[in-house]
């Protein structure tokens, strides 16, 4: 069987262990130890689905779409029952795994059942256990060879590949009388590239489906488990791919069973390798986007809207497809009253990969949640200016937006701050004071001079001194 895929998802893996004598015992030291918890998400659909409220979708005669995803989503809360990590520290439970495994998961699951509400928290548990507990196998990754991945073997060397990874999981549904099927198809783990993806026939990869109240949901404790840095993988536990909405699932996985999809109409092999490689992050972190196709043909620019979620932001990276070589200043984006417009310039005709990122507002580490490429037909001289992270807040650079200004040239500088008093255009030793118009946009006319290399956009809370970066312009 061929090695399986692994994504960089993020994921910690939680797991239950307890040595209790009786059930009466057992439900006694639950007790003292589990609570349930809950958190409120919210989601979009960016694939063109009919959709219908109040009405329970039939898939098949045995596959059923929910009428709601909100008490799912209830549960993606990425993060794990917090008493979890204490309870794998039981040491009389620690020695189950290794020496009589089905005991090991036969306990395990009866923790679970007498210490959660409902069948949405016995799933929720069992993905956290096993995202906490098992490791991916990357040695065996690399080295292209697969292991036995019988839940057993997973359980005694706690490292898996993602077929160990769904029996495990599928094991703890059966022990739990939860309806669980394992799924095998294509995904865009590791190894994949969108520029030389042609067909998702082949299968890479394994998930899982449970239903639930009489429908069924996706779930993938592989990708929820951590993520590969390099040729080593690292549990960072989430829960993007718990009870994931079919709409956004597809955008990564492919099973080879249509009906799998979840979805009211499938998608053909053709639609979704012309998908981009979205993953749930990108869903839960916007609002409205524009169509993005994975190809998308341009002379030397392209540009997409979306609607950032409050609290959210993306940028992003642009890149030679085939060479790696990362383009500096290329991309921009231009926050507009209702949406964003992110803007690309290209420096000749070739494809590119465009990476998406997304952070918390205010924050400064981003992480990659979707990629797509553009085939362009000429060479473009734009560039966009560096925007630097500052204490000022709500920085939205209005004109200019491309670079290089040219010497000589009158140029109507405009930005919004919300937080600083002054902002200045500094031209090597001169400070030109842009006006607050009261509501925070600044601006004002400079015309560049013939001796600087650079011009600095900065914000202050005082005329003379402190001045932090905002953006920076190059200038010929």
């Amino acid at each position: 069987m061929k090695r399986l895929v692994f994504a960089a998802a993020s994921v910690l893996v939680t797991s239950l262990f307890f040595s209790c004598a009786t059930l009466d015992s057992l439900k006694e030291k639950v007790s003292e130890i589990f609570g349930s918890q809950s958190a409120d998400s919210s989601e979009s659909s960016f694939l063109d689905a009919s959709k219908k409220s109040g009405e329970t979708k039939i898939l098949s005669s045995s596959y059923t779409r929910p009428e709601s995803y909100d008490t799912a989503y209830s549960y993606r809360t990425d993060t794990p029952y917090k008493n979890i990590q204490t309870l794998l520290k039981d040491k009389n439970l620690e020695s189950l795994r290794t020496t009589n495994p089905a005991s090991y998961v036969k306990t395990a699951c009866e923790a679970i059942s007498v210490s959660t509400q409902n069948d949405f928290e016995k799933v929720k548990m069992a993905h956290d256990f096993i995202c906490l507990l098992i490791s991916y196998d990357a040695a065996n990754f690399w080295a292209n060879t697969v292991p036995a991945q019988d839940f057993a073997s997973v359980l005694k060397s706690k490292k898996a590949l993602c077929e160990g990874y769904s029996n495990t999981f599928k094991k703890f549904c059966d022990t739990l009388g939860i309806p669980c099927e394992k799924i095998s198809g294509y995904a865009r783990g590791v190894g994949i590239s969108l520029l030389t993806e042609t067909s998702p026939s082949s299968s890479n990869h394994a998930w899982n489906i449970v239903k639930l109240e009489g429908a069924w949901y996706v779930i993938d404790c592989t990708w929820d488990s951590g993520h590969m840095e390099g040729k080593v993988s690292k549990q960072d536990y989430t829960t993007d791919y718990l009870f994931l909405r079919p709409e956004h699932f597809i955008y990564t996985h492919y099973p080879s069973d249509s009906r799998k999809q979840l979805l009211e109409k499938p998608v053909s092999a053709s639609q979704f390798t012309a998908l981009p490689n979205l993953t749930p992050k990108f869903f839960e972190v916007t609002e409205k986007q524009s169509k993005l196709p994975k190809i998308n043909e341009a002379e030397n620019s392209y540009q997409f809207s979306y609607k950032p979620r409050s609290g959210y932001e993306l940028n992003f990276r642009v890149s030679n497809a085939q060479t790696g070589t990362v383009y500096q200043n290329n991309s921009f984006v231009k926050i507009l009253e209702d949406k964003n417009l992110a803007l690309f310039s290209f420096p000749k005709a070739d494809t590119y990969l465009v990476t998406i990122f997304w952070k918390k507002t205010g924050t400064t580490k981003s992480k990659s949640c979707g990629e797509f490429l553009v085939k362009t037909t000429s060479e473009s001289s734009v560039l966009y200016p560096v925007v630097y992270s500052s204490s000022a807040k709500n920085v939205r650079i209005v004109s200019p937006v491309e670079m290089p200004l040219k010497k000589g040239e009158t140029y109507t500088f405009s930005v919004f701050v919300e937080n600083k008093r002054f902002v200045a255009a500094i031209c090597g030793k001169n400070f030109i004071q842009l006006e607050n118009d009261g509501t925070g946009l600044f601006s004002g006319e400079v015309t560049i001079p013939s001796n600087i290399k650079e011009l600095t956009l900065s914000a202050s809370n005082s005329e003379r001194t402190s001045y932090e970066g905002l953006a920076k312009y190059s200038v010929e």
